[in-house]
């Protein structure tokens, strides 16, 4: 009970009876609780208590005591025993309050006569009278809006979609500041900077070195898709009850939760990629253009929100945990088997699973960045410095340098142009999304 209302983190916790059940020792250890959490997270809580002892009413700020729906007393714990021995019934000493107004309340006589006592109390009272009067107007109001406003299908929100939009991405940014941009998270982004510039520490232009500048790029494009695709595959499935729950309340749209959950959790995830890809581009000596560079970075950060989309897909289509982590480990484990790094050529018949790979695409878009350029141009490798049995790619007399373009082609990824490469990769990153979003829709219904 008290779990499930802490879990939207409201201002007002209402509490029904929390203590019910409960010995008198637990009982007074939950309410300390709920003080203590209350006075630290400056919450108001509401809680439903019969028959406390006297060290659980001692915790009490306010007090309302009710008997048949009407209030017999509100105001200041403290000030309790004194409105009742105005009301001539002096609660004896050493008994507890609580108590001794449950017995008086148990009387009909007495019951109806401290009902009334309040009653008048209210009414006489300059601030209750003001309180009834601005009730009944607003009351009045509100009936004849609901008499005069046309009949109508559509569902009512208290706030705009703008409103909902921004005030439940400040919420999601804050929730996900903490867990994106931890420090054990910025301090793993910084320890394989630095291990990824120690292993491929100025590359030269050489052909002995082309495989190495191939494994440089492919590593920059695929490091951050395992740890982007852990993260937010959670991302449904941990706020799934609290989804329901909000939902079931009519606190906002779905569209809204959704469209704020990308705004506020976006800039996180590209964070550490960044902070990993300005460094290491440089240091790693690719190709030295500041043009090529911005290009460079953009591409692999469009690789990692397309690992987002996919992460939020299987999170949104599973919303089990255990599962979508597997399914995304396995998909995005094929996904790197087929972006052409590791298998050069397909079996026959099956060249056509490649293009069902993301990280092909931003793999063939980073290779045409850095080596479809006049600028990429690799000495040929001299005697000896190639392995045992490899042939050098110098095949022509006087050729003494060799074009990255021939790299690509020999890697077998110029099958589809630059443009085509990133239209897909942006379509990807759309696509999925929307379907991501009517699997989120499905689920967030369910019993």
């Amino acid at each position: 009970n008290i779990a499930s209302e802490l879990l939207t983190d409201p201002s007002v916790i209402l509490l029904d009876e929390p203590t019910s059940g409960l010995d008198s020792s637990l009982a007074l250890e939950i309410t300390k609780i709920l003080k203590e959490f209350a006075v630290k997270q400056k919450k108001t809580i509401i809680m439903v208590v019969h028959q406390p002892s006297s060290e659980v009413f001692e915790l009490f700020d306010k007090l309302m005591v009710m008997a048949d729906g009407h209030m017999v007393y509100f105001g200041e714990r403290a000030g309790a025993v004194d409105y009742l021995t105005d009301q001539g019934y002096k609660c004896p000493p050493n008994f507890n309050p609580a108590n001794y107004a449950l017995e008086l309340l148990n009387d009909n006589t007495i019951k109806q006569k401290l009902i009334n006592a309040y009653t008048h109390k209210t009414r006489d009272d300059p601030t209750g009278k003001q309180v009834v009067e601005k009730y009944s107007r607003r009351t009045h109001a509100d009936d004849q809006s609901k008499l005069n406003a046309p009949v109508t299908s559509e569902r009512h929100w208290e706030a705009t979609f703008l409103q909902q939009l921004s005030i439940l991405t400040e919420r999601n940014f804050k929730q996900s500041r903490k867990i994106i941009l931890s420090r054990l998270s910025i301090s793993l982004a910084i320890t394989m900077t630095i291990s990824t510039i120690i292993i491929w520490f100025q590359i030269p232009f050489a052909e002995p070195n082309i495989d190495d500048r191939v494994s440089n790029i492919f590593f920059g494009c695929t490091n951050w898709t395992f740890y982007v695709m852990s993260e937010s595959v959670l991302s449904f499935p941990l706020e799934l009850d609290m989804l329901m729950k909000e939902r079931q309340s009519r606190s906002y749209r779905l569209l809204s939760y959704y469209l704020s959950k990308q705004i506020a959790e976006l800039p996180l995830v590209l964070f550490n990629p960044t902070l990993f890809t300005i460094p290491v581009y440089w240091a790693t000596n690719l190709l030295p253009d500041f043009g090529r560079f911005v290009a460079y970075l953009i591409v692999v950060l469009l690789g990692v929100i397309t690992s987002q989309s996919f992460a939020y897909f299987f999170g949104a289509t599973i919303m089990d945990i255990q599962n979508s982590m597997a399914i995304s480990l396995i998909y995005l484990l094929i996904t790197m088997l087929l972006g052409g790094f590791y298998v050069k050529q397909l079996p026959t018949g099956l060249n056509w699973l490649k293009y069902l790979s993301f990280l092909k695409y931003s793999y063939s878009l980073l290779l045409q960045i850095q080596l479809d350029s006049p600028k990429a141009q690799f000495r040929c490798a001299r005697p000896g410095e190639l392995p045992a049995g490899q042939l050098s790619m110098c095949n022509v007399g006087d050729m003494s340098s060799i074009p990255g373009i021939s790299i690509i082609e020999n890697l077998g990824l110029n099958d589809l142009p630059w443009y085509a490469n990133l239209i897909v990769l942006i379509g990807l990153c759309f696509v999925v999304r929307v379907l991501a979003y009517f699997s989120l829709r499905k689920n967030s219904r369910r019993d």
